[in-house]
């Protein structure tokens, strides 16, 4: 069987994540991936996808990897037949053979998301982009969050970023927080070696807070000391955040 590298980009408005989790194949990405595959080679073949974006986030690069059961349709014949079947909210942007080791999720070394902020003195209200940016309505202090960005850097221990409360590897090394902004918009991108369950989201909160004054500078660092939730920000909104990159 040939092993397939699928890029793809989605809107996860619709969708419960990435991963399958219910019977509804419908809900997810992945699902809506197997089910393509599964009426042309009349069997169950599973969609492996590099992150399990959750419920509301979208994805400008997703990697994914599937084994094809036959040799009825070569990489471009795939990318046509997925391309005629997929929803309008899930593209394909390239597939191809790749070497049998290559798995999607265990090979990565990194990921990056980007939240976007709308600002409350941008020169207008958001109108193509309103569905992805989180309309702030208070005055962000810019200066304070690229401050507290710089504790997220290395590795530590995420145990109070996360909603999951039997975490078996809390050690996770982030890259990179880089806090930048435009006329309209505040963008923070985070990359890491891997996220827990809504760690991105608790980060971003976290920043966002420091911004609004709300918490103080030192946050990140009494939070990895206390390893408490009570001292992490709030969970910022899904429908802000974006997976824009990976790594190999």
């Amino acid at each position: 069987m040939k092993n397939y590298k699928m890029v793809i980009a989605y809107d996860g408005r619709r969708y419960d994540g990435y991963a399958q989790k219910k019977a509804d194949k419908d809900k997810s990405v992945q699902g809506k991936l197997e089910m393509i595959l599964e009426k042309l080679y009349g069997e169950f073949v599973e969609v492996i996808g590099a992150v399990s974006t959750y419920a509301g986030v979208h994805a400008k690069k997703q990697v994914v990897n599937f084994e094809a059961l036959n040799n009825s349709l070569d990489g471009k014949g795939l990318f046509d037949y997925f391309e005629k079947y997929l929803p309008d909210d899930i593209i394909v942007y390239s597939i191809e053979e790749v070497d049998s080791r290559f798995h999607s999720r265990y090979l990565l070394k990194s990921m990056t998301y980007e939240y976007r902020l709308w600002k409350v003195d941008a020169p207008n209200r958001p109108l193509f982009e309103r569905q992805y940016v989180n309309v702030l309505v208070q005055k962000l202090d810019v200066s304070k969050m690229k401050k507290a960005a710089k504790d997220f850097i290395g590795e530590h221990d995420f145990t109070p970023y996360t909603t999951n409360n039997k975490v078996k590897k809390p050690l996770k090394t982030v890259f990179s927080v880089d806090v930048s902004e435009t006329r309209h918009e505040i963008i923070i991108r985070i990359e890491a070696d891997a996220f827990l369950m809504n760690m991105e989201r608790f980060i971003i909160g976290t920043l966002v807070q420091v911004g609004l004054g709300q918490l103080p500078l030192d946050t990140v660092v009494k939070s990895f000391k206390t390893k408490k939730a009570e001292d992490v920000g709030h969970k910022a909104m899904a429908g802000a955040l974006c997976l824009v990159d990976l790594s190999y």
